[in-house]
């Protein structure tokens, strides 16, 4: 047991920050209500990002791609971005996934599922399901 609380403790200190931080600095929503209102409100598709605690593949895609200028700049071009934290609950259950990291694109007037990308994915790839959802 001790083995998996340093293990944790590691992991986030390598990591650092939390969804919450990542969302503040790169503008995304972090609440649910309020992202369907501003994407009803500006006509744009929701991206929601499912991650969770400690997970080491969210976080990377987080770092390694969602936070590029270029990347975040087309999110927000053509998206209302939200993060959401699956390990805490307050969503919507057409969102729960057993897999993290998981990006739905969601269409902003009826709340359904367009797409979505399960796991990490490189930056390409990102940048391609951004603009072909």
């Amino acid at each position: 047991m001790k083995i998996v609380i340093i293990a944790l403790i590691l992991i986030s200190q390598i990591y650092g920050k939390s969804y919450k931080d990542f969302g503040k600095e790169f503008q995304y929503e972090l609440n649910y209500e309020q992202a369907v209102a501003k994407a009803k409100n500006e006509k744009k598709d929701l991206m929601i990002l499912m991650v969770s605690n400690f997970c080491p593949w969210c976080q990377k895609l987080e770092k390694v791609v969602l936070s590029k200028d270029k990347i975040n700049t087309q999110v927000h071009k053509k998206y209302i971005p939200l993060i959401l934290n699956k390990d805490e609950a307050n969503y919507p259950k057409q969102f729960e996934t057993p897999m993290v990291p998981t990006v739905y694109f969601v269409d902003y007037k009826t709340e359904q599922i367009k797409s979505k990308v399960i796991g990490y994915n490189k930056r390409q790839n990102i940048i391609n399901t951004i603009n072909n959802p």
